[in-house]
């Protein structure tokens, strides 16, 4: 068993990743020499969702106050932020178990059964030259069709940034108010910049790599949009993920191009991220 506060650390090449599978088995911090590219363990008195690189599991964002449905069922799962909602899945608080680790890899796991979710997520680490590369795999193990939902959340140190993203969800804060609309040039990314005060999620990609300073942050596998938060000074967020916040609900009212995937009993879906720097390509 891991305590939350001791990491699990790969190495290689000058470049160490320290996990902590304690901690919602999230990348604490990612060292290139003596350059720190996340902001780490250190602020962790700040919460749970405020360090890190954490995976986000069955579900992204938030849904208002812990209650949607699906199916004709109620789906009911915690409130854990402020605002009232459920926000960025079930795993982000908890501990996962080690399944294997190594100088350079690392595979981590982990199984939670609440209210209609009874799902395990794999997660598994590999670090190669200049690059981490990681997927996030994702079972249902219950005995009905749930609405499913995978991204990350890493915390990188402030930089200008370009995201591939022509259309964002109308709204002026984080939770859409109508569906996605080409984004104005106040909000458009696609050039590298620094980003505006915002907490906003993207679609539209038109390719499936984003940038960070000099760090590249590709994907595979079913992401359909990005979210962006640069409401706090020296960090900024940049989130691929499958399915737009308050997703669940959208697609209720059959709102298209939500990304929500649903999984029948023993099915799985699986995405894959990289975080490539000193001009590594993804």
């Amino acid at each position: 068993m891991f305590d939350d506060a001791v990491p699990l650390t790969l190495s290689h090449r000058g470049a160490r990743v320290d996990l902590y599978p304690g901690a919602g088995g999230r990348i604490g911090q990612i060292t290139i020499g003596d350059r720190r590219l996340l902001r780490g363990p250190e602020h962790s008195s700040r919460g749970w969702g405020a360090w890190g690189s954490f995976p986000m599991v069955p579900w992204t964002n938030r849904i208002p106050g812990g209650v949607t449905r699906f199916d004709g069922a109620t789906i009911d799962v915690p409130v854990n932020w402020p605002d009232g909602t459920a926000i960025h899945g079930l795993v982000g608080e908890r501990a996962w178990q080690v399944v294997a680790s190594g100088a350079r890899d690392a595979t981590l796991t982990i199984e939670v059964d609440i209210d209609r979710y009874h799902v395990r997520s794999t997660q598994t680490f590999s670090l190669n030259g200049n690059s981490l590369d990681f997927d996030i795999d994702l079972v249902n193990l219950a005995a009905w069709r749930v609405p499913v939902g995978i991204g990350i959340h890493p915390w990188f140190v402030a930089a200008p940034i370009r995201v591939p993203a022509g259309l964002i969800w109308d709204g002026s804060g984080p939770m859409p108010e109508g569906p996605p609309r080409p984004v104005r040039p106040d909000e458009d990314l696609r050039d590298k910049r620094l980003a505006p005060p915002m907490d906003r999620c993207f679609a539209g990609l038109t390719e499936s790599r984003a940038e960070i300073g000099d760090l590249a942050l590709s994907w595979r596998g079913p992401i359909t949009q990005v979210v962006v938060f640069s409401g706090e000074a020296g960090v900024v967020c940049v989130e691929p993920v499958t399915m737009a916040n308050d997703g669940i609900r959208l697609a209720n009212e059959g709102v298209e191009g939500t990304g929500v995937i649903v999984l029948d009993p023993g099915a799985r879906t699986t995405v894959g991220y990289r975080f490539a720097w000193g001009g590594e390509q993804p």
